[in-house]
């Protein structure tokens, strides 16, 4: 299957559409949450059509609040290398709710973002998928071989690769066009969590491929086992970084 994350290149082509990026790119990445959090509804559910509007909008929406809510607000100040360019309001108590939805017509563009992104998942994995809806329908992309991998293979890879440089290309123009601005310093207490938050995700990372490595795995099944086990980290990090930083500064203005 395309990489996950490589879904979200898809939110590049929406940023003059009347839909918050932030909701196209969690929609786009949806239908596959199952994978990192087996708790959710199966696999075929969440890739189907009635899971598009049922499935993966609830994750879109839990995943949004949490971020625009909680992660965002707390990380936004103290990330390293990153905070002297991400938009002030992300960080203000104050603004940093001024891109969140306030009405029924915002609410309703988010909707729309969530739906439209996991719709561009599933007709993506259509065709890269062997039991896509595409890929059954069309028996000459189902039979085709290029050097001996079935194509909808080949584009699986393919696609994951050119996905991902799109997302790194856009990073780095965004990274040399934002404006830098000056920030005050950080906390040592901040400095404390981000490290531990870093450090905890570096080392799962490290005991996730040494099993895979020391059960007779190859350097690809490590590769795989990564893929599918540091998302899931980095979001717990952050999510629980984010409860100690808003935990911290709340205490420190009262």
């Amino acid at each position: 299957m395309p990489f996950t994350v490589s879904h979200a290149v898809v939110a590049l082509g929406v940023r003059r559409l009347p839909v918050p990026v932030a909701a196209v790119a969690v929609g786009s990445m949806a239908p596959d949450a199952v994978l990192f959090a087996p708790v959710l509804p199966p696999y075929a559910a969440a890739h189907s059509w009635w899971g598009v509007l049922t499935v993966d909008l609830a994750v879109s929406l839990v995943v949004l609040a949490g971020w625009w809510l909680l992660v965002r607000p707390a990380w936004a100040p103290v990330a390293p290398g990153l905070r002297r360019r991400l938009p002030a309001a992300w960080a203000s108590d104050r603004d940093r709710r001024a891109d969140t939805p306030r009405s029924v017509r915002d609410l309703l563009a988010v909707v729309v973002g969530c739906v439209l992104g996991s719709t561009t998942h599933v007709v993506w994995d259509g065709f890269t998928h062997t039991s896509g809806f595409v890929v059954r329908a069309w028996p000459a992309l189902r039979g085709a071989r290029v050097g001996g991998t079935p194509l909808p293979f080949l584009l699986q890879d393919a696609s994951s690769v050119l996905g991902l440089l799109a997302l790194l290309v856009a990073a780095v123009v965004w990274w040399r066009r934002a404006p830098v601005r000056q920030v005050g310093s950080r906390r040592p207490v901040e400095t404390a969590i981000v490290v531990a938050a870093v450090g905890a995700v570096a080392l799962g990372a490290v005991v996730v491929a040494l099993r895979v490595l020391l059960g007779g795995g190859t350097a690809s099944d490590a590769v795989v086992a990564l893929a599918f086990r540091v998302p899931a980290l980095v979001v717990v990090a952050l999510v629980l970084g984010a409860v100690l930083l808003l935990a911290l500064r709340r205490r420190r203005d009262t």
